[in-house]
C-alpha cells in the first residue's frame, strides 16, 4: 500500500500527474524518433528534439525537487518513490509510473483492483518492450562486432529477453546494452510473476466466489436463505394442519 505523503502532496499530484504523464509520452516519442531514425533525421530537426527533451527533463527535475518539498515525509519520498528518481535519471522510463499500480491496497483485492493490476502489467509489457528495444539500439548500433543495428533486431531482442526465452541469436556485447539486458531480464522475471499470480488468484476466485461478496451482500443472501427455509417450514405445517383436518376424529 502506498505511504501517504499529506495533503498538500495529494493536491499537487492531483493537479500535476496527468500533465506529467502526458509530457513523459512526448519524450518517450521524441526519444525514441532520434534513436530509431538517426541515420535519416536532418540535423536541424535533432537539435530540436534535444531541446524538447531537455525542458521536458527540467520540468521532471523540478517535478520531484517539489514534491521532495511538500511531502510529509521529505527525503523519505526519494526512497520511496523509486520510479520518480529514475525518471530524472532515464525520462524515458516515465511511462513506467503505471507499476504503482500495484502498490493500490485495491490490487489483488477485489475484482477491480484485480483487472487494474492486469491492465498495469500489459501497458507494463508493452512500455519495457519499447523501451527496452529503443535503449539497446542506442547502445549496440555503433558497436563492433554487435548483430543488434536495426530497431527490427532490438525489438525481437527485446521480446525473446522479457520472457526469458533467450534464443541467443541477438545479444548485446557493449556494457551499456548488457546493462539494459539485466535489468530488462529482472523486470520480465518480475511481471511474469504478477502474471502468475493473477492467474491464481482467478482460480481461487472461481472455486470461492462467495468470498468477494461484502458484508451487506452476505447478510442479504443470508437473510433470502433464511427466509426460504421458513417459507419451506410453513409448507410443511400448512401440509400437517390440512391432514389432521381431514382425517376422522
Amino acid at each position: 500500500m502506498a505511504e501517504p505523503m499529506g495533503e498538500k502532496y495529494d493536491r499537487y499530484a492531483m493537479r500535476t500527474d496527468r500533465w506529467l504523464a502526458a509530457l513523459a509520452l512526448v519524450f518517450l516519442f521524441v526519444w525514441s524518433g532520434r534513436i530509431i531514425f538517426a541515420n535519416s533525421i536532418p540535423v536541424g530537426l535533432n537539435n530540436t528534439l534535444l531541446a524538447v527533451q531537455f525542458w521536458i527533463w527540467l520540468v521532471f527535475l523540478v517535478d520531484i525537487i517539489i514534491r521532495t518539498v511538500i511531502s510529509k515525509k521529505s527525503w523519505r519520498y526519494l526512497w520511496t518513490h523509486p520510479i520518480d528518481v529514475i525518471a530524472v535519471l532515464v525520462p524515458a522510463a516515465r511511462p513506467l509510473k503505471v507499476l504503482t499500480t500495484f502498490t493500490q491496497s485495491a490490487a489483488f483485492a477485489t475484482t477491480k483492483g484485480r483487472m487494474q493490476t492486469m491492465q498495469a502489467v500489459g501497458m507494463s509489457v508493452v512500455l519495457l518492450l519499447w523501451i527496452g528495444s529503443v535503449a539497446v539500439l542506442s547502445a549496440e548500433r555503433n558497436v563492433d562486432d554487435s548483430a543488434i543495428n536495426t530497431f527490427g533486431d532490438a525489438l525481437w531482442w527485446a521480446i525473446v529477453t522479457v520472457t526469458t526465452v533467450g534464443y541467443g541469436d541477438f545479444a548485446p556485447v557493449s556494457v551499456e546494452g548488457r546493462i539494459i539486458a539485466v535489468i530488462m531480464m529482472l523486470l520480465g522475471i518480475a511481471l511474469i510473476g504478477v502474471v502468475t499470480a493473477s492467474v491464481a488468484a482467478a482460480f481461487v476466485r472461481l472455486t470461492s466466489a462467495g468470498d468477494e461478496l461484502d458484508d451487506e451482500q452476505r447478510e442479504q443472501l443470508r437473510h433470502d436463505e433464511l427466509m426460504e427455509r421458513i417459507a419451506r417450514l410453513e409448507e410443511k405445517l400448512d401440509a400437517v394442519t390440512e391432514r389432521d383436518r381431514s382425517e376422522p376424529q
